[in-house]
């Protein structure tokens, strides 16, 4: 009798203990989504101080197309330009989505350029990460092609859309089924729809009244012309492949945050083969009933693509001469980069400091000279590479011969932003002489450098230039 009575108060203080915890986390979630509401009221009323209130201090910001735009500092700054630009600017919230320490939100923004008087629809969707009750990471998602076609920047190949908003919701409505499952069925359209190409099973896991809601893509609007798309999809990207990066789950959606990579082989929208390698990023939002999806709504970095397919590529290959910053004045290097492959994947470069004022002198005082052992670049994407240089700093320790005071490993990003033109960003890790205990020229394992400094860098390519005239030697 004791064993029942204390087996049933067991049982009763577990269902207490998890009914207080789902108390507890519906608790946070609806925080949480206040804590939306507040986003929305900063960027239509740009009262900064609202952000200093719910975001982190080491808050991080992920924005396609706007890479400045990295932690709160900037995010506030690119409110304060957006505003500027366009004091109408208004966010209609449509719906929003929580499930433990996220909360998905799609929403449309309406603004106008003031500077040319042209009005736009901007169609997104957020997932933000919270911490201690405040956002801490923010990803975006957003029709940046819809918008460039809107103010004119882009000449829309097609068509125009009537419009470039969701569209009106689906009427359908049914069993909105539990999150798990409906993640799982999720993941199968990713999984065997999109990268198994088994293009039957759509029927299986979509209602017959399916709607699709895609800014970037209008004419998709059913299963018909959404199974359409994804064939179309596979013929241009053979090798197509997505990564959920991320779910969030509640009532009968599930957002889902994924990357696609693939290499352009096949004709697409019009477009001819090009072999290039593309990622793509994009957030799509799926609705349940009955065990079946009956809505989406996409948003995803066509612009990204439509970049990646179409700007020019140009060589890495030739004499660079770089300037790097510095409170000291810029210094001036001399680069050199040749191709080691015949894809042009690999490159080896040679490089001179050109200007002889010191530079670290707080690092290495005794140093007289910096002399570059070498770089190496590989291509990562379309005009981006990732490169390392090694440089040794040096002093006269006799005649002909000289002695290593400190070694330096630069490493970071290059990308070519124009035919002549190419930017670099990076880190240097300076290491003393005494970390090479081995003196086969890098530093030993497990050492840590006793500085490391931001680096960058703009180059220009030396190209043919014209002639001075001579001024006549008098006679």
């Amino acid at each position: 009798m004791y064993s029942q009575i204390r087996n049933t108060s067991i049982t009763c203080i577990i269902l207490i203990a998890l009914v207080g915890f789902f108390q507890t986390a519906s608790a946070d979630t609806e925080t949480n989504k206040a804590v939306v509401l507040r986003v929305v009221e900063l960027w239509n009323t740009g009262d900064l101080s609202i952000a200093d209130e719910i975001f982190a201090a080491d808050f991080v910001s992920h924005v396609p197309h706007q890479p400045h735009v990295t932690d709160l500092e900037s995010y506030k700054a690119q409110v304060i330009d957006d505003r500027t630009g366009k004091p109408d600017l208004h966010i209609e919230l449509h719906d929003m989505v929580a499930e433990g320490d996220k909360v998905a939100w799609r929403l449309t923004v309406s603004a106008t350029v003031q500077a040319i008087g042209v009005h736009y629809t901007n169609t997104c969707i957020v997932i933000d990460r919270f911490a201690d009750g405040k956002i801490v990471e923010e990803w975006w998602e957003f029709d940046v092609y819809g918008v460039y076609q809107q103010v004119g920047v882009i000449t829309p190949g097609r068509p125009m859309p009537e419009n470039y908003t969701w569209g009106e919701p689906s009427a359908v409505t049914g069993d909105p089924g539990d999150p798990e499952t409906n993640k799982a069925i999720a993941l199968r359209q990713l999984e065997e729809l999109c990268n198994m190409r088994n293009l039957a099973i759509a029927d299986e896991i979509f209602s017959p009244e399916f709607v699709n809601h895609d800014p970037a893509n209008p004419d998709v609007v059913d299963l018909e012309s959404f199974k359409g798309l994804v064939v179309a999809m596979q013929t241009g990207f053979p090798d197509l492949h997505e990564t959920a990066e991320d779910m969030v789950a509640e009532g009968d959606r599930v957002v889902m945050r994924r990357t696609a990579t693939g290499t352009h082989q096949g004709e697409l929208a019009g477009m001819s083969p090009t072999g290039r390698q593309v990622t793509m990023t994009m957030m799509v939002i799926f609705r349940f009933a009955d065990g079946k999806i009956v809505e989406t709504w996409w948003s995803f970095d066509m612009l990204g693509l439509m970049q990646q397919l179409t700007t020019p590529e140009w060589p890495l290959a030739g004499a660079w001469i770089a300037t790097v910053p510095t409170p000291l004045g810029n210094i001036i290097f001399k680069g050199i980069w040749a191709a080691q492959d015949a894809t042009n994947t690999q490159f080896t470069g040679e490089f001179e400091q050109i200007n002889t004022y010191p530079v670290l002198i707080d690092v290495y005082p005794d140093a007289e000279e910096v002399k570059f052992a070498g770089g190496l670049a590989v291509k990562i994407g379309l005009n981006k590479y990732e490169m390392t240089s090694l440089e040794y700093f040096t002093k006269t320790a006799g005649a002909s011969l000289e002695e290593i005071v400190g070694i330096g490993i630069v490493t970071g990003t290059i990308e070519l932003v124009g035919p002549d033109l190419h930017q670099g960003q990076g880190t240097g890790a300076y290491y003393m002489a005494a970390q090479d205990a081995d003196q086969d020229g890098f530093p030993d394992e497990g050492e840590e450098p006793v500085l490391c400094m931001p680096w960058g860098w703009t180059a220009k390519r030396l190209t043919s230039m014209p002639a001075c005239v001579p001024t006549p030697i008098p006679e």
